[in-house]
């Protein structure tokens, strides 16, 4: 499902990136329990003041080192797939199974939507294209005639009557 096409089919005027953001982070990883302390790193910030105590947040912070730790056994990748990250409209967020809906009827929509016109070049390299058909056609004649005449020429100058 794409979930940018349901949004716009079911709520027309809304844009997206301002009403509503849909954002796929693609495979994140998720610790395992005990996982977190083997991982564990501190990075610095900034070094503290004289006489100043450390703070979190403020002079380090701690993170997770996944070169520490091995996939499969501390940690597993799990794809979510695409979701809403932000709603700024004033309707409800719709449910998944909204969302489903109107993807099955922006989908039928779309196959049953009747082709475009096509473009002003479009048009003219398709018309080009008869006249180019139309003059072969007359120059295959014009050949055949020609030939025709050729034929009669001859064969009346061996008979002698030219």
């Amino acid at each position: 499902m794409d979930l940018f096409f349901a949004i716009k089919y079911l709520f027309s005027d809304a844009q997206g990136d301002s009403d509503f953001k849909i954002v796929d982070d693609g495979p994140t990883p998720v610790l395992r329990p005990g996982a977190e302390e083997k991982g564990r790193v501190r990075y610095e910030i900034k070094p503290p003041e004289a006489e100043e105590a450390p703070v979190e947040g403020v002079h380090f912070r701690y993170g997770i080192d996944y070169n520490l730790l091995t996939e499969g056994e501390d940690y597993d990748l799990v794809d979510k797939g695409p979701y809403i990250a932000m709603w700024n409209l004033e309707a409800p967020q719709p449910t998944e199974a909204e969302l489903e809906e109107a993807w099955q009827a922006y989908q039928e929509a779309e196959a049953n939507k009747p082709p475009d016109p096509p473009s002003e070049i479009e048009q003219l390299r398709m018309d080009n294209a008869g006249l180019l058909l139309e003059l072969a056609q007359v120059q295959a004649r014009q050949d055949q005639a020609d030939a025709d005449n050729a034929a009669l020429l001859l064969m009346l100058a061996e008979g002698g009557v030219v």
